[in-house]
């Protein structure tokens, strides 16, 4: 039993290593190569990150399952804090 927990614990990490991608850049209103943009976009991000992987550490649960459920939440972080900062959500059509 131990050595299956172990076999998760590692499953998991490698799984979040390689779930890192490109950088979010998220679908908001703005001119997204402006100084400002781009400030607030890396302030965005590594506050989210931060914030998201806090929480995912409450317990171990939260965090082996983090690899999957950290970053579809690191990304709607990132959208409500650039919300928050005035960019208004880009209009999707459907």
């Amino acid at each position: 039993m131990q050595a299956f927990r172990v076999s998760l614990i590692i499953a998991a990490l490698l799984l979040g290593a390689t779930a890192c991608g490109a950088p979010y850049d998220p679908p908001v209103q703005g001119d997204h190569s402006s100084e400002q943009y781009k400030s607030d976009l890396a302030k965005c991000r590594t506050t989210s990150r931060e914030s998201v992987r806090l929480k995912n550490a409450d317990s171990l649960q939260s965090w082996i399952i983090s690899p999957f459920t950290g970053p579809p939440a690191v990304r709607a972080a990132i959208r409500t804090c650039m919300a928050g900062k005035g960019y208004p959500l880009a209009k999707t059509e459907g």
